[in-house]
């Protein structure tokens, strides 16, 4: 995170016509945290398909009609500057063309982006399974910080702030030392209620073979994660949060985070990516990729 003449966070908004995208764009700009963000408006347009005739390739649609789609798709992001831009530390827009969620990722690179913020449907299953959908794509293959938004669905109405509610799904693993300090850099609400959860993956399978032989060493797992969540509490209490640490055991550790943040109408999952290269986050799949998949609440995959 860029640090000089206070706390920035550079930040790329994916921008399409959707009311998942515009809903993200307000929900930052309506926070404590925008006047902290240097953002960049991000469009990319999905060139059109070509047909072969002839042995000559063309394009599906004619070329002046896809520049003129590309001229209305900037005309809308400067619109949407005029109207955001003064929220933010500083704002600026571009348009782009190809793959949407490959010239996303691309555009956070160029841009050196802290983190990438795009708008997800929430309400539907279908639609959070999709396949390649582009919040999907940015979310799983990106290297850097992404926050998929989603609408809160609760009654309470977080007040000058993102969250208000929020559980943090951290593990021993190295990286999510680093979720604390993302929870931070978010500015929530005071008195923000943050739900610190550890899951414990258990073998129902092998439990009654084992648990004479493994009683001990459970023990001394559940200890250890004892202390991890009640050494990373005070980081957050500090921050004026209320902090509720929960150890869950569960053989399916992505499933437990979402029934835990569903029953405490939890409206943010924090999540750490503790896969170390892109084809494991692609091909093996995560408790991130998981919870991205089939939440219905906002969700931050912390990089």
């Amino acid at each position: 995170m860029n640090e000089s003449n206070g706390p920035k966070l550079r930040t790329l908004i994916g921008i399409d016509s959707s009311a998942p995208a515009h809903n993200a764009l307000q929900a930052l700009s309506d926070s404590t945290l925008a006047a902290a963000c240097e953002v960049s408006l991000a469009t990319v347009v999905q060139e059109p398909p070509l047909y072969t005739v002839d042995d000559t390739s063309m394009p599906w649609i004619p070329q002046e009609v896809f520049e003129s789609r590309l001229e209305i798709e900037n005309n809308q992001l400067k619109q949407l500057q005029q109207e955001f831009g003064e929220k933010f530390s500083s704002c600026e827009y571009s348009v782009s063309q190809g793959h949407p969620g490959r010239g996303l990722i691309e555009m956070s690179e160029r841009f050196d982006a802290d983190w990438i913020v795009i708008g997800s449907v929430g309400h539907s299953a279908f639609s959070r399974i999709l396949l390649g959908s582009t919040s999907d794509y940015v979310a799983n293959r990106s290297s850097r910080t992404c926050l998929v938004h989603r609408p809160a669905t609760t009654d309470g109405e977080p007040s000058n702030g993102l969250f208000s509610r929020v559980v943090i799904a951290i593990s021993n693993a190295e990286s999510d030392t680093a979720l604390p300090d993302w929870v931070a850099a978010l500015r929530l609400v005071p008195n923000c209620e943050v739900h610190l959860v550890h899951v414990m993956e258990t073998h129902p399978e092998y439990e009654l073979h084992l648990l004479k032989k493994v009683a001990a060493y459970m023990e001394e797992v559940r200890s250890a994660a004892w202390k991890l969540m009640e050494s990373t509490r005070p980081r957050l209490e500090a921050l004026g949060m209320k902090v509720k640490p929960n150890l869950l055991e569960s053989p399916h550790v992505g499933r437990a985070v979402l029934e835990y943040a569903n029953e405490h109408a939890c409206e943010l999952i924090v999540v750490g990516d503790q896969d170390d290269s892109l084809m494991e986050r692609v091909m093996l799949g995560s408790v991130s990729r998981f919870v991205v998949r089939h939440a219905s609440q906002s969700v931050l995959i912390v990089r």
